[in-house]
């Protein structure tokens, strides 16, 4: 039987614990629980714990774990993605779907034609888009949550690239190899990195920087993608590419 799943932000070390905040307001004027009503509440890290509504006051509740278990619902390939920020609240669309898809790292990318410039606020925007990446985790059942870093440099993340089995840097030139193409020569890459840049695509010299430090450039197709459909495509194809 379905289960309305709610996020704490903690590991429980006791078996009641209270809840309160916006995911208390959640349940009790939202999902309108009552005392024995039964919820799923995960932490982010992997557990998943049944519990029972069994008090309530005006703004909080108290539930009785009855049950936790490590479930993991994650596929077996790790992908990063460092984006240039797209305008409007299309970096909130793009948040939401790889949070769906299951992308374990998202990494905005401040690039020479970035049109979106966050630097001077980081910390309130990744604060606002985390509460994007627990609704989306609630409803798509995953127990995990997507990471979002600090705004990065271009010149800052190529010192990092190395770190991955595989990093690709999405490109628009016509004699760009395909992403098909490439993985198909990384069979068994489980780390996988891929730059996606702002409108107007990446400047010569960032290409060969990222070239020099490793990266593969790749195409996705012969149209030019928005940046939230191009992370999202390939956030995807890599899904695909490596599934079991």
């Amino acid at each position: 039987m379905h289960q309305d799943r709610f996020y704490i932000p903690y590991t429980p070390t006791v078996r009641e614990i209270w809840i309160n905040g916006k995911e208390a307001h959640h349940i009790l004027h939202v999902k309108r629980a009552k005392p024995g009503s039964k919820i799923t509440l995960f932490d982010g890290k992997g557990i998943e714990y049944l519990a029972t509504v069994t008090e309530i006051l005006e703004d909080k509740l108290k539930v009785l774990i009855e049950q936790s278990e490590e479930v993991d619902r994650e596929s077996g390939i790790d992908i990063t993605v460092a984006f240039s920020i797209p305008k409007g609240k299309c970096a909130t669309l793009l948040i939401q779907k790889c949070s769906e898809l299951g992308v374990k790292t998202l990494i905005p990318l401040h690039c020479e034609r970035s049109v979106v410039d966050i630097r001077h606020k980081s910390p309130e925007k990744i604060e606002k888009w985390n509460k994007v990446v627990i609704e989306a985790s609630k409803q798509c059942k995953r127990n995990y949550l997507t990471k979002i870093e600090n705004v990065t440099s271009f010149d800052g993340l190529m010192k990092t690239v190395c770190d991955y089995d595989l990093s690709l840097i999405a490109c628009t030139d016509t004699h760009t190899r395909t992403l098909k193409n490439v993985l198909t020569e990384h069979p068994s890459a489980r780390k996988i990195i891929c730059l996606v840049g702002p409108e107007g695509g990446f400047t010569r010299s960032e290409i060969e920087m990222a070239e020099k430090s490793g990266c593969v450039p790749v195409s996705v197709g012969h149209s030019i993608l928005r940046i939230e459909t191009a992370v999202v495509a390939i956030s995807s194809m890599l899904l695909y590419a490596y599934s079991d």
